[in-house]
């Protein structure tokens, strides 16, 4: 996965409002400044991959409760040094952290957002996909719980990053039933 690669996926999604605008033009200029925006040993700021997992019926979403934050949030997580793309790096943490297999959907990607990670302070620059499965989840040692969560009631339980994250599917969803 090359610089260039991924300033072209972040250009490929339009911000559908002014908080994922600011956090795009963030993530373009640590794109371009840090000397290597996608190891996790990059102490300011590095680039994640996740994905809100949803049924085919598009009624719920698996979330897993993370054991170091401690909210429940979408899978996700860090980029290996051998992710051939993002859309990999976020399939591969989709099935670590549920052991779910599933599909990549449109838009590529889905939404855009940069949030602090307390312990250490930093920056997650995280690049989000939409990801169909149905099945069993299973439990990783990354999180306490996982569990499939209807969409509104994921709203209460993650925080505001889940939400942003699920209005930009729900925006979607609107779009293109229209």
């Amino acid at each position: 996965m090359t610089r260039e690669e991924v300033r072209s996926l972040l250009l490929a999604r339009e911000p559908a409002d002014e908080k994922e605008q600011d956090d795009r033009a963030a993530m373009l200029a640590f794109l371009a400044e840090l000397p290597e925006p996608f190891s996790r040993d990059q102490p300011r700021a590095h680039f994640t991959a996740s994905a809100l997992v949803v049924d085919h019926a598009r009624t719920r979403t698996a979330l897993v409760h993370h054991r170091k934050l401690g909210i429940w949030v979408q899978p996700g997580g860090h980029l290996d040094p051998d992710d051939p793309s993002y859309e990999h790096a976020a399939l591969r943490e989709v099935s670590e952290e549920t052991g779910l297999d599933g599909t990549l959907q449109p838009p590529r990607p889905l939404h855009l957002d940069v949030h602090e990670i307390p312990e250490p302070p930093h920056l997650h620059l995280d690049v989000r996909f939409l990801v169909i499965a149905d099945g069993d989840l299973v439990l990783s040692d990354e999180s306490h719980e996982v569990r499939w969560v209807a969409i509104e009631g994921a709203r209460l339980l993650g925080d505001t990053s889940v939400e942003r994250l699920i209005a930009a599917f729900k925006s979607e969803r609107a779009t293109t039933k229209a």
